[in-house]
Formats: C-alpha cells, structure tokens, sequence
C-alpha cells in the first residue's frame, strides 16, 4: 500500500510540474493582450507594425489567434492539477453532505464508470487529431494566421494525458484510503482533497447527535 501512496505521488508530482510551468504562459498572453488593445488605441503604432518587418510575426490576425491558443493551452496544463486539488467546478448538492468515506466510494465508482474511459478515448482520438494536422501541414484559415495549428492542438492529447495520469494517482490514494491499513489511511485521505470534507462540515457531521 505505500508502494501505490509513492507511485501516485509521483504521478501527482508530474501534473504539478507540468501545470506550473505552464502557468508562466500567463505572461506571454498578458503581453499579447495589452500589445493588441495599445494596437487598436494608438493608430500610428499599429500603422508602424504594418509597414515594418515585425508584421510578419505580431499581425492582428496572428495576436488574435495567439491569445486563442495562450489560453487554451494554460488551460489544459493546469487542469489535471485542478482536479488533484479539488478545485475544478463541481455540482455537490447531494455529495457536499456525505462522509468522507462516502464521498471516497462515489469518487472511486466515478472514476472507474466514467472518468477514466472517457479520458481513454480522449486520449486515442486526441492522438488521431494532432498526427492528422501534421500530416496535413494544418494552419489557420487566415492567411495572415499563424501556421502549424498541430502545434496547440497537441495541448489536448499532453492535457488529456496529464489528466489520464491524476485520475490514476488519485485510484491509487482512494484503494489505499478505502482498502488500506488504518495507519495508512490517514496519509491518503490527506493526498484525496476532493474527499475531505471543510472544517464546517466536519464540525456539523460531529457534533450532529448520533
């Protein structure tokens, strides 16, 4: 069992990584933006851009489209972390007030019916979807858009991939949680964030009477 606590940390580890590096795409798109609303405010630097060599890389076109795929692409890296810290949207209006045991068993069949087969078949198709565009030499319709559209496409084969990776590491902490020796279960439960009841909870369901 702390063999299956050590491998989904390191599952874990990868989605964290990969989601705070991604966050630094933040900053690019932060650059993008303001330079695209200076652009449309300030009409001799855009009419500058347009008759220098810089319009072959900073088009409106191109920085339209580069916000597009800058957010995308934040995105589906920091998704995978989102779900392993319980932080993505969820509608818990009947599961907001069960134990954590119970929230542990519906999280555990959750996974096993729905999440993980559907994030495998994201996964292979995801795949078909980016050799496709790069067979093809996809890229934007616009013909002052930006080219290689496999490029951010293939954001949603390494996203789906990384979420792949979570709901396993989270399998693994909810059968050491559910299964596991009660000197173990502790230390799982504190890996399983979108188990644990809030504090508020909690003190209701202890001091409700029995």
């Amino acid at each position: 069992m702390r063999t299956l606590l050590a491998i989904s940390d390191v599952l874990a580890k990868v989605s964290e990584t990969v989601a705070r590096l991604g966050s630094w795409l933040v900053l690019p798109l932060i650059f993008v933006i303001v330079y695209d609303v200076l652009g449309r405010k300030i009409p001799f630097l855009q009419q500058f851009v347009m008759e220098s060599w810089l319009y072959d890389f900073i088009s409106p076109t191109k920085l339209q489209e580069m916000e597009w795929h800058l957010h995308a692409a934040i995105f589906l890296l920091a998704y995978a972390l989102a779900y392993l810290n319980g932080t993505h949207v969820r509608v818990d209006l009947w599961r907001e007030n069960r134990t954590e045991r119970t929230r542990g068993w519906i999280e555990l069949l959750a996974i096993l019916v729905f999440a993980l087969p559907f994030c495998g078949v994201l996964v292979y198709q995801s795949w078909f979807f980016v050799m496709k565009s790069y067979v093809q030499g996809e890229g934007s319709a616009s013909l002052t858009g930006l080219p290689h559209r496999w490029v951010i496409k293939s954001f949603l084969l390494i996203g789906t991939g990384l979420l792949f990776s979570a709901l396993i590491a989270t399998l693994l902490r909810l059968l050491v949680y559910l299964f596991g020796p009660e000197e173990l279960r502790s230390a799982a439960l504190g890996r399983l964030e979108m188990v644990q009841l809030k504090s508020s909870v909690r003190e209701t369901n202890v001091s409700a009477p029995k």
